[in-house]
């Protein structure tokens, strides 16, 4: 008796009317200035949302958002903050900075194991009203990259393992659509104004508390700003768990802060003081402006 061929069943997506609508959009926008707009159609048509949008990712400047689409009643903050320095430690910003492919990222896989306490998260994150986020990233080259985020509040269930999946079914053919509609259109990707935000935001990054703190405290105080904990910053520099905990206790006392919560602060307080062409440490330069002689 000739045994029986078993095929594995296929996971397939709800083509419901707004999918196909989505669709059908994203084909006759094919060459237009809203063909990036369709593919955020798409993405939310598969994947629902609360807020949503489009960033461009620059290795050398700050992100430029091209639409954005959110509930003003759910943020504390103001939309354009974002752009302002606190996407240097976001962790998705981060993955694009690192040589991320083009894909589907969740927030859960790629944050750091304490980023849901960071003060990072709570002062500037769960204030914009987001809970949980999915980021699918399209490189246009390797300084550059269009991000559609997807975003649940916190009044919403958080994303599932079969959202992702969802959206990584229909990427590879919103990726060959795109990489077609940039033959098509070959539009020029906008740049954010000129100003010197992101140099800034690197001289910060580069040289924050450099004239009190030693190059290691400053290694550890870059990891508890993004979110890691004592452990993991531990494995990250090849020391000990113990070793970290005494560095940041050195941070907190060369700084005469008491909490995350203003090591966060000043850090953001800082950045305006930068000076791109210069090596200075903008604490310096921020506590002085504070406390001017007289």
């Amino acid at each position: 008796m000739q045994q029986l061929k078993h095929y594995r069943p296929l996971l397939g997506l709800n083509f419901d009317q707004r999918v196909i609508t989505a669709f059908c959009q994203l084909w006759q926008q094919l060459g237009s200035a809203e063909f990036p707009v369709a593919v955020m159609d798409v993405l939310e048509a598969v994947c629902p949302t609360d807020s949503c949008g489009i960033l461009v990712y620059y290795r050398e400047r700050k992100p430029l958002s091209l639409l954005h689409r959110f509930n003003p009643v759910e943020r504390q903050v103001p939309a354009n903050i974002y752009s302002t320095g606190p996407y240097a430690l976001d962790p998705q910003y981060l993955l694009f900075l690192a040589g991320c492919d083009t894909g589907a990222y969740w927030l859960r896989d790629i944050a750091p194991d304490d980023f849901y306490s960071s003060e990072y998260y709570q002062t500037f994150y769960s204030k914009t009203g987001v809970a949980d986020s999915i980021d699918v990233l399209w490189r246009l080259d390797n300084d550059t990259a269009l991000v559609f985020f997807m975003q649940r509040n916190i009044h919403s269930s958080e994303f599932t393992p079969e959202d992702l999946i969802a959206l990584r079914m229909v990427l590879p053919i919103l990726s060959a659509a795109l990489t077609r509609h940039y033959q098509l259109h070959q539009p020029v990707i906008p740049l954010p104004s000129e100003d010197k935000t992101h140099q800034q935001v690197q001289c910060t990054l580069a040289h924050f508390a450099s004239s009190l703190l030693t190059k290691r405290e400053r290694d550890v105080l870059l990891y508890l700003l993004r979110g890691y904990s004592s452990a993991l910053t531990a494995e990250k520099l090849h020391t000990s768990d113990g070793t970290v905990k005494i560095h940041r206790k050195n941070i907190y006392r060369k700084l005469e802060i008491g909490s995350q919560a203003e090591l966060f602060s000043l850090f953001i307080s800082c950045i305006p003081y930068a000076r791109p062409d210069e090596d200075s440490d903008p604490l310096l330069l921020y506590q002085n402006q504070k406390s001017p002689i007289a």
